[in-house]
Order: C-alpha cells, then sequence, then structure tokens
C-alpha cells in the first residue's frame, strides 16, 4: 500500500444520532460523490453501509483482536477527478468518534522532493473540513502524513498544539489555550465557535475565496 495523507475527523459522543452517520457522509459527498463501498463492503448499498455503521456507532464499537475485519466500520470510496483515491472510515472509542479521510501522499504533495502540498489538491479538503465544523458537532479536524499521528483529544484539551500538516480546526476555548504556543508560520482563520490553523505557504488558497 502507498503512504497515505490523512484528516482526521474527531466527534463528541453526544453528537450521535440514528442519522448521524448519513448526515455527516452528506457533507462529505457534497464536494466528493459516494463512488462505491469498498473492502469488505465492495456489494453492499450506501443505504446498507450507513445502517451498518450506525449501529456500530450506537454501540462504540471497537474491533477486537480476534474479530475478523469483515465485523468492522464498512468503507466508503469518494469520487474525486482531483485524487486517484480518496477513502472514508469510521473508528471509535471511549473519549470520541472519528472518522478518516485518506488518499495516496503522491496524490496531495507535489514531485518535487520539497514535502510541500499541490495547493489545487488540498483546496477541497480545507473547504470541506470547515463545512463540516460549522455544519456538526466537532471536537477537532487534524491533518498529517503516514508516519505522524493525531494528537489524542486529552492532551490537546490541556494545551498541546494538533496535528497540523498543512491545517488543523480546533474550538474557540481550546484555541485559547494554545495560542501563545503557535508558531509564526501559521495563519490563522476565525470560522464558526473556532479557528482555522493554516500553513501560512496555502493562505492564498483562502484569499481566492473571497
Amino acid at each position: 500500500m502507498p503512504p497515505y495523507f490523512s484528516v482526521y475527523y474527531s466527534f463528541p459522543h453526544s453528537s450521535f444520532s440514528e442519522e448521524f452517520v448519513e448526515e455527516v457522509y452528506k457533507s462529505f459527498f457534497h464536494y466528493f460523490p459516494y463512488k462505491s463501498g469498498y473492502w469488505e463492503a465492495e456489494d453492499n448499498s450506501l443505504e446498507e453501509i450507513i445502517r451498518w455503521n450506525t449501529n456500530l456507532l450506537g454501540k462504540k464499537f471497537r474491533l477486537g483482536f480476534n474479530q475478523h475485519v469483515m465485523n468492522n466500520y464498512k468503507q466508503v470510496l469518494l469520487d474525486s477527478g482531483l485524487h486517484n483515491h480518496l477513502r472514508l472510515f469510521w473508528s471509535c472509542d471511549s473519549k470520541e468518534i472519528t472518522l478518516h479521510m485518506i488518499t495516496p501522499e503522491r496524490d496531495v504533495v507535489l514531485d518535487d522532493n520539497t514535502w510541500r502540498f499541490n495547493g489545487n489538491q488540498i483546496k477541497s479538503f480545507i473547504n470541506l473540513s470547515v463545512d463540516v465544523w460549522e455544519t456538526h458537532i466537532t471536537n477537532n479536524i487534524q491533518t498529517y502524513h503516514e508516519l505522524d499521528v493525531p494528537i489524542p483529544i486529552n492532551r490537546i484539551l490541556k494545551g498541546e498544539h494538533p496535528a497540523t500538516d498543512p491545517f488543523c480546526i480546533i474550538g474557540s476555548k481550546t484555541f485559547a489555550k494554545i495560542k501563545d504556543q503557535i508558531e509564526s508560520r501559521y495563519f490563522l482563520k476565525t470560522i464558526k465557535d473556532g479557528v482555522l490553523i493554516l500553513d501560512k505557504i496555502y493562505a492564498s488558497l483562502l484569499e481566492e475565496d473571497r
């Protein structure tokens, strides 16, 4: 498998309802239409996938070490003219519900050994993430490469900077705890009940939307 770039969406358990999965998917499908199920879900309809994932999230399901992957959350592929492979999958633990959107790093990183992102490839991720934040009750949104990891929610709430490569979104109260630690290389934009933190290299992507 290729190394993946990830956008990580964290939701509180209190945001869950019977409509939660379907409503969150709708936000994503507005930018990237549903293509198909993936892996153990190729033969499932979207309705079947929604029902399955809703049922597991309602139980706060976590796959056990001895359980077959067919019992896990069903993944979906998204249709994107900018990315060769774009996928969503859920996970859950005692602290949060998480939705992961992944794409091969080669689909978003420039081919020049700088590890800089292709602005055209990530602009839609930024706009989508702002929409998700402003539409759904969300803890935080983080981005990172294959060899990195998202920062746990308890550490962010204590003032640790979220994974921000190249952007993250956090709540206004959480931002107040870390604002003195934010490096000058980041561009800040206030949004509904939160702050978008973006590497300044890509700030022009937001300017284009004005």
